[in-house]
């Protein structure tokens, strides 16, 4: 026996004798490019809350959403979600569900979210489970508990914090392994009544910096523009919609130079309150 298979055979008595680690943690599909508006009470929908639940305390009206999301343009990862905002207890409560993947792997994910109004200064908290299944392995599940704040440092200009933190859930026995934690903070600044730019900064447990700006326009009281960009990435995004009446529907697509583009789909509808 020569030494070139005696290293061959340790090498595979080490293979053999050591469990192969995974990841299997990570956080639920995100759309942070779609969520600019939570930094301002004339741009945001009932997808806003999912980047800072303080939003939720300056809604008066019922917003409800659908959003259809084809990764990649690839079927086994689409994702759908339906999310709903609404006045509760002098505040605002936020609810969103969350699916994505196929039968050999999905994820399922609940948010809940709270915001309360204390005058300038905004304060929210969220609750959020996410739901993994992989074929041949158990059903691992994760909560994660959030808090909060937006300060509108004038009628044109918001900026907000939010952080989230794994609270129950852990994956793996030798090297377990818990929920994924998140920081972000955001900037809004109305330059217009039809003109908005946001900056969102988010640090997400594993992954670097990631700074997403968009610009978004409106033309009118139908039609409205979107660009924006994911620097982590390098991910440009466009998104463009009509509203009508309560009505808005959008279409946008991100774009990845390796993977292409992902386009989606979402659905708006918003009721105002009757003034007495």
């Amino acid at each position: 026996m020569n030494v070139l298979t005696t290293l061959n055979l340790f090498a595979c008595a080490v293979l053999l004798n050591n469990t192969v680690i995974a990841q299997p943690v990570h956080a639920a599909t995100a759309t942070a490019y779609l969520t600019a508006g939570a930094s301002s009470p004339h741009y945001r929908n009932a997808f806003s809350f999912l980047s800072n639940p303080a939003c939720l305390a300056a809604g008066h009206e019922f917003q409800a959403g659908l959003l259809i999301e084809r990764k990649w343009l690839l079927k086994e990862l689409n994702v759908y979600v339906l999310s709903a905002a609404f006045e509760l207890a002098k505040g605002g409560l936020g609810v969103c569900l969350q699916q994505s993947g196929e039968a050999d792997y999905h994820e399922r994910s609940l948010k809940l979210g709270y915001g309360k109004s204390l005058g300038r200064i905004e304060l929210g908290v969220s609750f959020n489970y996410l739901q993994t299944t992989a074929a041949n392995y158990p059903v691992t599940g994760f909560g994660s508990a959030g808090l909060g704040l937006q300060l509108h440092l004038s009628d044109k200009f918001i900026t907000g914090l939010y952080i989230d933190m794994n609270v129950l859930g852990k994956a793996g026995k030798e090297i377990p392994e818990t929920g994924a934690s998140q920081f972000q903070m955001a900037f809004g600044y109305e330059m217009r009544d039809d003109l908005f730019l946001a900056v969102q900064i988010v640090k997400l447990k594993g992954s670097g910096l990631n700074v997403i700006g968009s610009l978004e326009y409106r033309y009118g009281d139908h039609f409205f523009f979107s660009i924006g960009l994911n620097s982590l990435e390098g991910l440009p995004y466009f998104k463009s919609g009509f509203r009508k009446n309560n009505l808005s529907i959008q279409l946008y697509a991100v774009y990845e130079t390796v993977l292409g583009f992902t386009p989606g789909l979402m659905v708006l509808w918003e009721h105002q309150p009757k003034t007495k």
